[in-house]
């Protein structure tokens, strides 16, 4: 059962410029996390919708109104002293320009730099979040090895940034070969190649990512060095599955089946409501997999997750 306790809803703002370049606000001194850099934004009240709430906030705090805007993600974090909900939105497109009403100060910072600045710990999420793509796409089944590269060049040139590389009928050595050639011609693309094993492939240094079965997670088990760049992955099921990942400081997962899948047709999906359910007491961000196809991007999104990861939707690319 997901852990019933009472929760500050709090729309967050995520502002780009033209530039790409991201708007921060540092809390003043006197307040509680003072000298910390934080995505503006504030409390939700009773009963507002979420878009109002969003556009009043930074009304008020940064003297701007929001002309487009697309939600990222909903991560809950527990403080010692209180719970919140940090409703993220991407505000894209905005009248006015930026200045601190409440005396803050503000600052526009580029992307590959927002790790230089110091967040309270709730934020270091959305950072996540920020970095990672919308869709993860794991590999289908393949014969040849010019098979899986002409797929995966396809999804490349379709958007695709994030891939599991997915062969379980290969011998172990083979199957690391083919990682090791794979990774180099996705990184080449500008993306990153999430392999399956032992946590001691995190040692490789063309590794750029492990994804965890559930069965490891159960390890309990933390690796003990991993580069800053690399990611690390976990499939998670149910709700004691999840707090084991967090466990594992983890950067995302795979949350599954939310509905009826090819691969596994016998399992019992876990349906929207339960999906949310756990997304939204999730501390990581989530990608939904499991019968996903593109139109469920908006729904998942809208709901807190992540994105969506999927087989079958991204392999015939």
């Amino acid at each position: 059962m997901v852990e019933k306790r009472k929760v500050v809803h709090v729309a967050v703002a995520v502002i780009l410029g033209d530039d790409g370049r991201v708007l921060l606000a540092k809390r003043p001194e006197d307040k509680h996390m003072g000298g910390l850099w934080e995505f503006p934004g504030g409390k939700v009240e009773a009963g507002e919708d979420i878009k109002l709430a969003l556009n009043r906030e930074l009304r008020e705090e940064l003297d701007i109104e929001v002309s487009a805007f697309a939600p990222l993600i909903k991560i809950r974090h527990d403080y010692p002293d209180k719970s919140v909900l940090l409703d993220t939105w991407v505000v894209s497109g905005i009248q006015g320009e930026p200045k601190g009403n409440e005396g803050q100060l503000i600052q526009w910072v580029e992307k590959d730099c927002l790790n230089d600045y110091e967040f309270p710990e709730a934020n270091k999420v959305i950072l996540r979040a920020l970095q990672l793509p919308d869709r993860y796409m794991i590999t289908g089944h393949f014969e040849e090895k010019e098979t899986l590269f002409n797929r995966v060049s396809a999804a490349l040139d379709n958007g695709i940034r994030l891939i599991q590389f997915r062969a379980h009928w290969l011998e172990e050595s083979e199957y690391l070969r083919l990682a090791q050639e794979l990774s180099g011609f996705v990184k080449a693309a500008g993306g990153m190649l999430i392999i399956k094993g032992d946590f001691s492939l995190l040692l490789e240094p063309w590794c750029h990512g492990l994804h965890l079965t559930s069965p490891q997670l159960g390890l309990a088990v933390k690796p003990e060095k991993r580069h800053p760049d690399q990611l690390l992955v976990a499939s998670c099921h149910d709700e004691q599955q999840i707090q084991d990942a967090e466990a594992m400081a983890v950067d995302f997962i795979t949350l599954s089946p939310v509905k009826k899948t090819q691969s596994h047709p016998e399992t019992k999906p876990l349906g929207l409501v339960k999906a949310l359910a756990l997304t939204e007491a999730a501390k990581v961000p989530v990608f939904w997999l499991g019968g996903m196809g593109l139109d469920d991007l908006d729904i998942a999104q809208q709901r807190g997750a992540q994105g969506i990861a999927a087989i079958h939707t991204f392999w015939r690319f």
